[in-house]
């Protein structure tokens, strides 16, 4: 609408761009439009071996390689938390590689798809740095074996999840002003990565806007509306009484 795929044509056509091509943050229905609505140099996207249905996912992935789209990475390790993970899943990677960092895995695991051209990190330490520029140094993709390793690990995250919320937000808005499925999602993440920080910021953003789960008057108008059929009262209940477990109290 606003012609701006014209103009930026015409500047790659007088030498200003070099490649044209797009970021992306949706659904894979969004995706698949941008996609094909013209030929791409590239695309940039978020995929880590715990993110393939997140987004635009791995079908996204496919269709830009179907379509000779070349993938740049964003996310690989998944904000940092693929590269701190619970003790008994490093110990599914350690069991096979004592030496390896659990960054490594996830790396390899994105830069063994073929049409990944571009893998981009966030790095705070010198020593993040160094492991980083080993993976790719000597890259080596992952066999068969390592596969199926990084597939039970995150079968193995996943099944730490506290419920199965999707975030649709049929439940809300909540009569007392709950954030039902940021709760959740925050339950849901810490359980299955152990991040003590992230939940405590995640935990305190809410707090700021009286959503927190404590909140919760237990009158079921949420239930009625939840197509999982989840027990939002009770899970609810869980979050806080877990959130003390953790120790991350509400008035920290």
């Amino acid at each position: 609408r606003l012609g701006i795929i014209p103009y930026l044509e015409q500047e790659q056509q007088a030498g200003r761009i070099r490649n044209l091509g797009f970021s992306f943050h949706d659904e894979y229905e969004v995706f698949e439009e941008i996609l094909t609505a013209r030929d791409w140099d590239f695309c940039q996207i978020q995929l880590n071996y715990m993110d393939v249905e997140h987004q635009q996912g791995i079908r996204g992935y496919y269709l830009a390689q179907e379509r000779g789209v070349p993938i740049v990475i964003m996310e690989p390790n998944k904000g940092g938390a693929l590269a701190n993970l619970p003790a008994d899943i490093e110990s599914i990677f350690r069991a096979y590689d004592p030496d390896a960092s659990m960054a490594s895995w996830a790396f390899r695991w994105i830069a063994s798809l073929s049409n990944v051209k571009v893998v981009l990190s966030g790095m705070t330490t010198m020593a993040q740095v160094v492991d980083n520029l080993s993976v790719f140094h000597a890259f080596k993709p992952l066999n068969h074996r390592e596969s199926i390793l990084v597939e039970e690990a995150a079968k193995a995250i996943r099944a730490k999840t506290k419920n199965g919320c999707t975030g649709c937000n049929y439940c809300m808005p909540c009569p007392f002003g709950v954030d039902i499925p940021r709760n959740f999602k925050i339950w849901n993440t810490y359980a299955m990565y152990e991040n003590k920080e992230q939940a405590a910021n995640g935990f305190q953003s809410l707090d700021r806007s009286n959503a927190f789960a404590s909140v919760c008057k237990k009158c079921g108008a949420c239930e009625n509306k939840c197509p999982q059929h989840l027990p939002i009262r009770a899970h609810l209940e869980q979050v806080a009484m877990d959130r003390k477990a953790w120790g991350i109290d509400e008035e920290e």
